[in-house]
């Protein structure tokens, strides 16, 4: 027997779409402020691209975290002791999930369910969904019939890594190999690359794990990699330390142009200048989110795997490139990345926020909308320059949460507009040109702007005893639970398990040294 009309349609404080890492944190802090929430899911699980999926979107086989779990976690929630310090996909899976258990969020969740439109509703929202089931392809098909969500606020956590980017070069429609997007690799075995000739099209994070394990596991008989800007290739350890734990304020203080100096210094005494690998950035360190691989540069030192520049045309087998090389290959794989896609967007919000032709979003603090307000949110729509998504989902859900209890409001519309205009000027100027750079931030400099709005950014006069690791440390999630909003009663100590690297810690005392005596020594000249 169908439903009726009012029997397919109820109400909610909030809905949050999308059951990610981004839409789990965001439902979290929204029920800790007593709010009621329903989270729709797309899928039967939780945990966004984190899932294994044997067809279509989702984390690659062999994937780990390219970022430490101190900084890549939920801020009250650390990772057990006994996981590595770059969690396997598994790892990741497992975390998300208990985290999903301990604070309940399974019971608010609607698995296979799908937002099909979202529009206003008098000073509400109106969200349209549809039961979907898994087509065993990658996507999805409609079972049900469709029912209706009034909601008072929304949440969107649906991800920004939506709808795979397709380059075109000449030739490639008649391509005599195959070709894929990176979303469809899961592993050289199960892709059946094990020896055959493969070209991986793309230089970054996901680019260079193929790469490697096709390398590795695939035993391909060639492994060649193209990139049109290059690129600054970064360890996963540098002296021993994770190497997003440099990322601390006193650095990322410092003039853009000192820092990357310092950065790029470093890099070529550790494993020599990316020129002399030919992968040829055409950015500075700090331009771009860096290419984290432990494994990349050791390959092209042992011939396992060849450089290229950008792809000219294709013609057979054949891939020619823009320096007159050519090569002939099997399989192509395009690791070029996604573009922004909310497709349940109705048309005026759809053109009050998102521009299509640049893939930007027009976004205050990349969360809110200065025509729309408070009441809608995007959650977890941006790019980290180092350092991982998760803290900065999450500050921006808490963010949210306190706006939608009232305690603390948005600033006018006149003057978001001017600071996001200001903040996209800034973005240029400093960030190479690239669709993934329209929503690139520091991690620590983003969340201690948000945070500052609802008092959470921890004050290094509240906290004299952690002051030090505040300034040369990373810290990781846990510092902006000391104080504010959600305060948690073991951030202290969380903080504190945080190593903070040697090279920071002494360089900085010396810095600080050699400074000292230089002003004594002018001071001296003077007197």
């Amino acid at each position: 027997m169908k439903k009726t009309m009012a029997e397919r349609q109820r109400s909610t404080d909030v809905c949050v779409i999308g059951a990610g890492i981004s839409g789990l944190a965001t439902a979290k802090c929204l029920r800790d402020a007593g709010f009621d929430v329903v989270v729709l899911e797309r899928t039967g699980e939780v945990g966004g691209l984190w899932v294994f999926r044997e067809h279509g979107y989702g984390v690659m086989r062999f994937t780990h975290i390219n970022v430490s779990k101190q900084n890549y976690c939920f801020s009250d929630f650390p990772f057990p002791d006994d996981v590595p310090d770059f969690p396997h996909n598994t790892d990741m899976a497992k975390y998300i999930v208990d985290y999903t258990m301990q604070n309940k969020l399974n019971e608010v969740i609607r698995f296979e369910t799908q937002a099909r439109k979202l529009e206003r509703q008098g000073d509400g929202w109106k969200i349209t969904t549809v039961r979907v089931e898994d087509d065993g392809k990658g996507g999805c098909v409609e079972v049900g019939d469709e029912e209706v969500i009034l909601s008072k606020f929304v949440a969107i956590a649906s991800g920004h890594h939506a709808k795979p980017s397709w380059p075109k070069f000449p030739g490639q429609e008649s391509f005599k190999g195959e070709i894929i997007h990176s979303v469809d690799y899961k592993c050289a075995i199960s892709n059946g690359f094990v020896g055959k000739r493969v070209l991986i099209v793309g230089i970054g994070n996901s680019a260079v794990d193929a790469a490697a394990n096709a390398i590795t596991e695939g035993r391909c008989k060639e492994v060649h990699l193209s990139t049109r800007s290059g690129a600054w290739v970064v360890p996963n350890y540098i002296f021993g330390c994770p190497v997003d734990h440099y990322a601390c304020r006193l650095f990322l203080w410092l003039p853009w142009k000192l820092a990357t100096f310092i950065f790029e210094t470093v890099l070529a005494l550790l494993q020599g200048h990316p020129r002399k690998w030919n992968l040829n950035p055409k950015m500075h360190a700090l331009q771009t989110q860096p290419t984290v691989s432990p494994t990349l540069v050791h390959h092209i030192q042992r011939g396992n795997l060849k450089v290229h520049p950008n792809i000219a045309k294709m013609e057979g087998k054949q891939v020619h490139f823009t320096n007159g090389e050519s090569i002939e290959v099997d399989h192509v794989v395009f690791c070029t990345g996604y573009h922004i896609d909310i497709p349940f967007l109705s048309d005026e919000i759809k053109q009050t926020v998102m521009d299509e032709s640049s893939n930007s979003i027009q976004l205050y603090k990349n969360v809110f909308s200065p025509v729309i307000g408070h009441t809608l949110a995007f959650i977890g729509f941006l790019q980290p320059a180092s350092g991982g998504i998760l803290s900065m989902a999450e500050t921006q859900a808490r963010w949210f949460a306190e706006l939608c209890r009232g305690t603390i409001r948005l600033p006018s519309k006149h003057n978001m507009e001017n600071d996001l205009k200001n903040e996209q000027e800034m973005g240029r100027k400093r960030y190479f040109a690239s669709a993934r750079h329209t929503i690139q931030r520091d991690p620590i400099i983003y969340s201690d702007e948000v945070t500052a709005m609802f008092g959470a950014k921890p004050q290094f006069w509240r906290h004299p005893s952690l002051a030090w690791r505040l300034l040369v440390g990373s810290c990781g999630a846990a510092q902006y639970r000391l104080q504010g909003p959600g305060k948690w009663s073991k951030a202290y100590e969380t903080v504190k398990s945080v190593p903070v690297t040697a090279f920071t810690h002494y360089g900085t005392l010396a810095a600080v040294i050699v400074l000292a005596f230089l002003i004594l020594y002018v001071l001296r000249m003077l007197l």
